[in-house]
């Protein structure tokens, strides 16, 4: 995620004398799943077990270098609060022959790490527990087919973004069966709303 709202915000500041507020309903962040050749094993195998044997249960949002991506900092001598609410999470099939159909749980939770290989589960044991940031329900949500939509819970990610790397590691985790190709991937995409409050002494 790249901004040049930063300046806009400050532009303001000043004009206004003592505070501006900028707000973006929905940013949009995305990468495949895969770098390259489908990766995800399928073949509609058990999907959590084979998303953590494969080691693809994890997965890196970059939003790179920028001022904003922290809760609090200084710009000059304005202060900038900012949140990044989660509105929802999309996965769109991008190999052939492939669908959610047979999904009937997908959950996003925020890791502490990528996973190290076949069957690490960066989540289990973590303490503080991995916070959740999405669900989808077969139950509730219908069926899923090309599109997996996930619906997020508000969380805030600013304090989960890596303040060093300007990363956010995902941890998948699912129940019921894989896609059918043996391997596969997905688009996945995280819309968010943005907020950035600059208070001048």
């Amino acid at each position: 995620m790249r901004s040049s709202k930063v300046p806009a915000l400050l532009a303001a500041l000043l004009v206004a004398g003592c505070f501006a507020q900028l707000e973006d309903q929905s940013v949009i962040v995305s990468r495949p799943l895969c770098n390259g050749a489908p990766c995800v094993p399928g073949g509609g195998a058990n999907l959590n077990a084979a998303l953590q044997a494969s080691g693809y249960n994890t997965f890196k949002i970059s939003f790179g270098d920028q001022p904003l991506l922290a809760s609090s900092t200084s710009v000059g001598p304005a202060t900038v609060t900012t949140s990044l609410l989660l509105n929802q999470a999309q996965f769109n099939m991008t190999t052939a022959g492939g669908n959610f159909q047979q999904v009937t749980s997908f959950t996003l939770l925020a890791a502490p790490r990528i996973s190290a290989g076949s069957g690490d589960d960066p989540c289990a044991g973590a303490n503080p527990a991995c916070p959740t940031l999405a669900v989808y329900t077969q139950a509730t949500d219908g069926t899923a087919n090309q599109t997996l939509l996930l619906k997020g819970n508000g969380t805030d990610l600013i304090p989960l973004i890596n303040a060093t790397t300007h990363e956010l590691i995902i941890e998948i985790t699912a129940t019921g069966q894989a896609p059918s190709p043996a391997l596969w991937d997905a688009d996945a995409s995280m819309d968010m709303a943005l907020k950035a409050r600059a208070n001048i002494p």
